[in-house]
Formats: structure tokens, C-alpha cells, sequence
């Protein structure tokens, strides 16, 4: 959940009150924002959520530079036969 609710958002003073709460809820509901003094400072995020989001960027920018390779020319083919005859296989 991406949107800031009742649900997942926490102050600085809930932070240092209750920390291992925090993390609960944290885990619980994937995201939560820290505000101070009514204003988002930062986010706390599940770290099983972090890393699927962090695959999904790494495949998104894997497949970026592949569309970019696509439209390089390939320059001069080999078949395989020939690099398998020079190397013995």
C-alpha cells in the first residue's frame, strides 16, 4: 500500500516510543511513513517488500538496455560451427 492511511503512518515520537512496533506494523503493512511535525520525512519498508521492488527495477532496466542492444548494429556474424571447429568441440 503506497498511499499514506491511519494505518500506516507513524510520527517521530511513535518511532522512539515504540520502535519494535513500529516494525511490526511495518510488517504488517508492507510501507510506513514517518511524518514530523505533519510533514512525510521518511518511509520504513518491509524488507521482503524492498527487495521485490528492487527486482522489478533491476528486471525494468535490464530490459531497457536490451531494447537500446536492439538497436545496434550487429556487425559481422560467425556461425557456431566455425567458432566449435577452431576451439575442438
Amino acid at each position: 500500500m503506497l498511499i499514506p492511511t491511519s494505518k500506516n503512518v507513524k510520527t517521530i515520537t511513535d518511532m522512539r516510543e515504540d520502535a519494535l512496533g513500529l516494525l511490526e506494523g511495518v510488517k504488517k503493512h508492507g510501507i510506513t511513513y514517518i511524518f514530523h511535525r505533519s510533514k512525510p520525512k521518511a518511509v520504513i519498508m518491509d524488507v521482503d517488500e524492498f527487495a521485490k521492488i528492487q527486482e522489478l527495477l533491476e528486471d525494468h532496466l535490464d530490459e531497457l538496455e536490451a531494447k537500446e542492444l536492439e538497436k545496434k548494429p550487429v556487425g559481422k556474424l560467425i556461425p557456431i560451427e566455425n567458432i566449435m571447429k577452431e576451439y575442438g568441440v
